[in-house]
């Protein structure tokens, strides 16, 4: 979550929000989370696990289809 964070604070355009997702389960059955950590990315589920700085930065802008 404190990369996601830290893409928010470094573009206007990305915003982060953390969910708890064992008090939210009707947010986390409509995003598809089904372990945590979970990154989900324009509302539908992304990646799920946690990756190295360069890999998250590389998987969220394939995920809005930057290359």
């Amino acid at each position: 979550m404190l990369l996601a964070y830290r893409c928010a604070l470094a573009s206007p355009s990305v915003t982060a929000t953390a969910v708890e997702a064992s008090e939210f389960p009707s947010w986390a059955d409509r995003h598809g989370v089904m372990g945590v950590p979970a990154i989900v990315v324009d509302d539908r589920a992304a990646w799920a696990g946690s990756v190295p700085e360069p890999l998250f930065v590389e998987r969220l802008l394939a995920a809005v289809g930057v290359t």
